[in-house]
């Protein structure tokens, strides 16, 4: 590939999972990556395998020096940046009265408020280049709420919200915007990566039937899901060299099974109440 013509990427949170398949899918490929994690180590067989490629920053998106730091060393290295995976994320189990509120700040601050700056970050160079692509990878929890994954939800929820409004903002200076809604796919999500309520086992717990069941749930489907996260950095390097994209990716049977479900609920008046125009609306 011709050095100028080949398209920049960061992806964040690449020590596993989709971040992981995706640097690997890129660099084999023959673009340039800068691949972060929070511990280096993880990655930096990336940059021994791929060195004139790759660059491996080790960076915790919840500290803004680090996420500077990440956007400054790819500029300074690579000379532009044409995409932006904002795939750092966690998840966090337990009902909305047993978690705590060091666990809901740091759930909004990794999934929330670091794939914001992040973005922030890297938008003057894209706008000043008149292109980009920015992928925030969200969940089917981000379009469907899920009892014992509230604040999951909720962050998630959060992504989707903002990126379609990023979306409507950036499209002026040619910058392309996609947020990704994966159901059950073969990562760490439901295994080591989840942070958990200390009530979720307690037999006490008046929600102990229902943690009980959360817990089960993600117990047995940790390393058992049947999607392959190949197939979603197969669609996302395409997504980078097409000139349209879709606002949302919603990936896997379960997902759009889940999704169509929802919208049958959308119907239900009772779930939706429309109220007609009145003078007294604020």
């Amino acid at each position: 590939m011709d050095k100028q013509a080949t398209k920049v990427w960061i992806v964040t949170g690449t020590s596993t999972g989709i971040g992981r398949t995706l640097v690997q899918k890129l660099l084999e490929a023959g673009y340039f990556v800068t691949a972060t994690a929070r511990n280096r180590s993880q990655i930096e067989d990336f940059e021994q395998k791929y060195p004139s490629q790759c660059l491996a920053i080790q960076a915790d998106v919840t500290k803004s020096e680090d996420n500077q730091r990440v956007v400054h060393e790819t500029l300074k290295r690579f000379g532009k940046i044409d995409v932006l995976v904002n795939n750092a994320g966690y998840g966090l189990a337990g009902v909305t009265e047993e978690v705590t509120l060091d666990q809901i700040r740091r759930q909004m601050d990794t999934n929330v408020v670091g794939l914001i700056e992040m973005t922030q970050l890297v938008i003057p160079a894209m706008r000043k280049q008149q292109s980009g692509y920015i992928v925030n990878i969200s969940s089917i929890a981000g379009l469907r709420g899920s009892k014992g994954l509230s604040i999951y939800s909720a962050s998630k929820f959060a992504v989707t919200g903002f990126s379609e409004s990023l979306a409507q903002e950036v499209s002026r200076f040619g910058i392309k915007v996609s947020c990704v809604e994966p159901g059950p796919y073969r990562t760490d999500w439901a295994g080591r990566s989840i942070d958990w309520s200390e009530s979720v086992t307690n037999p006490d717990s008046p929600y102990y039937e229902m943690n009980s069941g959360t817990h089960k749930m993600l117990n047995n489907v940790s390393g058992n899901q049947p999607g392959n996260p190949e197939q979603i950095a197969s669609v996302l390097i395409a997504g980078a060299e097409a000139e349209n994209v879709p606002m949302h990716m919603l990936f896997g049977d379960e997902a759009i099974g889940w999704w169509k479900d929802y919208h049958k609920k959308v119907e239900d008046d009772i779930f939706f109440r429309h109220y007609p125009h009145s003078k007294y609306d604020l």
